[in-house]
């Protein structure tokens, strides 16, 4: 069943964003901060402009989710100005991973590409492996280009490490075509009007 995530699923959603955090693997320890990744990339989008969050359950255990903004931009100046300077500090750079993701986390650029005029907004989808291969992949991407639709965004973009073959091998299966790349990611987006 999909539903929009509720304020107790923030600590399933940062769980979920976390086993899934190494190229679809678990990402404990990877950056030393176990937290950190979910304050980069799943809880923000549960306070910041256009954020949206949709989860996948079963049995009222949320196993997936996607969530992401409808205004990239608006979101990634909100995220430097106001989310990163509040959370950030809370974070200690532990190890090289850790210390680059906090410098990309202070990047006013991180989430802004070439064609954002086309596809303003973004999205992050991450399953727990129980709920892959039960269609919840699809549902959940299908479920948000319909939200975004409804709030008359044009087009939805995502970004996936080129490492992560799984990724790489489902976007185009769900209506994304690749748009951008460089050596470590592929940049895919999805017409929406």
């Amino acid at each position: 069943m999909i539903r929009p995530a509720a304020p107790a699923d923030h600590a399933a959603i940062a769980r979920i964003c976390l086993l899934t955090g190494d190229r679809g693997a678990d990402a404990t320890g990877v950056h030393g901060d176990d937290a950190l990744l979910a304050d980069v990339y799943a809880l923000p989008y549960l306070a910041g402009p256009g954020g949206f969050a949709l989860v996948w359950e079963r049995g009222g255990e949320a196993l997936g989710y996607v969530l992401g903004t409808s205004d990239t931009a608006a979101f990634q100046g909100w995220f430097v100005a106001d989310w990163w300077p509040r959370i950030g500090p809370g974070h200690v750079a532990r190890n090289t991973a850790g210390r680059e993701l906090i410098a990309q986390a202070a990047d006013p650029g991180r989430t802004l590409i070439p064609q954002l005029a086309d596809y303003p907004a973004h999205l992050h989808i991450d399953l727990l492996p129980e709920a892959q291969g039960r269609g919840a992949g699809r549902a959940l991407i299908e479920a948000a280009c319909a939200l975004l639709g409804e709030r008359g965004v044009p087009g939805v973009h995502l970004v996936a490490e080129r490492a992560n073959a799984g990724a790489q091998a489902f976007y185009p299966r769900v209506g994304f075509r690749a748009v951008g790349w460089d050596d470590a990611t592929v940049t895919f987006a999805r017409r929406l009007a």
